[in-house]
């Protein structure tokens, strides 16, 4: 990466709590290698934490994603590169929609659809309807509130590692033009085969991406970083492979890993890596 300034934003947040559960990771991250591990590889950085004051998990949820755009904005303002640090994965939103979305094409690696809408959830969880958001499923007025937004098109976007689906969900997705890459497809061909010829494909649509990193979408044999992990995931060999396919072909416009708790990494190999995978992306 020419550009030597980061811009580290941090929103510690976990269903509209700050920090609670995987609302601990963004800190933890930072404070647990990330800082050094950036300063000795010659970064400029700097860090900024996202704080609302609302009560309700929807509302504080978009009010991050209003304050993450704005921050992005200015980070691109300025020549920083952004490097977001969230709780949930829903967070993306704001980061996306700070990158400006038209232009912009997403790669998620993810073990969930993050493609839930509130008529199909069963859980309930806001941050499972992440994508949903993004493309305009769901949450349309509180999506426009966030400066920049438009929704992504399902085309400009590639999930991979996916391979915990509910069943509403999975027929919503196959029912769409979001790509999807197994981890299984990537267990049975290898990453060359199997991700290579879609970012080809997006690279006719789109000049820049996001790189998305939720880090259940490694196997939990690798490395377990919240409380969902889902069986047969991907190794941290295969998604460096994938981040590597992405650099050759797209200028990165920003970066963003979620889902990380600590109290569910007792081993640390979870923030391992997550630190070699963030050292892949910026380099």
């Amino acid at each position: 990466m020419e550009n030597r300034h980061i811009q580290i934003i941090i929103a510690p947040y976990d269903s509209g709590y700050r920090d609670w559960r995987m609302g601990r990771g963004p800190q933890y991250i930072l404070e647990h290698g990330l800082r050094n591990a950036l300063v000795q590889r010659g970064y400029n950085l700097a860090s900024e934490s996202i704080e609302v004051n609302l009560v309700t998990e929807n509302a504080t949820a978009f009010a991050v994603c209003r304050a993450l755009s704005e921050r992005v904005k200015v980070a691109r303002e300025t020549n920083a590169f952004p490097l977001l640090l969230t709780g949930n994965c829903g967070h993306a939103l704001g980061t996306v929609a700070g990158l400006d979305t038209q232009k912009t094409g997403i790669v998620w690696f993810d073990a969930h659809g993050e493609f839930n809408t509130p008529d199909t959830t069963l859980s309930g969880f806001l941050d499972g309807m992440g994508l949903t958001t993004i493309t305009g499923r769901c949450w349309q007025a509180l999506a426009a509130t966030v400066p920049g937004f438009k929704p992504v098109p399902d085309n400009h976007i590639v999930l991979v590692g996916v391979r915990d689906l509910d069943s509403e969900e999975r027929t919503l997705l196959e029912n769409s033009s979001v790509v999807r890459v197994s981890a299984a497809h990537v267990r049975d061909v290898g990453i060359q085969t199997a991700v290579v010829p879609q970012l080809e494909r997006l690279r006719q649509d789109v000049e820049q991406v996001y790189v998305h990193l939720d880090l259940d979408a490694l196997d939990p044999s690798e490395a377990q970083a919240n409380p969902f992990p889902a069986p047969h995931g991907l190794t941290v060999a295969e998604v460096k492979q994938a981040i590597e396919a992405v650099k050759a072909r797209f200028r990165i416009a920003g970066t963003g890993l979620a889902s990380y708790d600590p109290t569910c990494d007792a081993d640390k190999r979870a923030l391992k890596a997550a630190l070699e995978l963030l050292g892949t992306l910026i380099e």
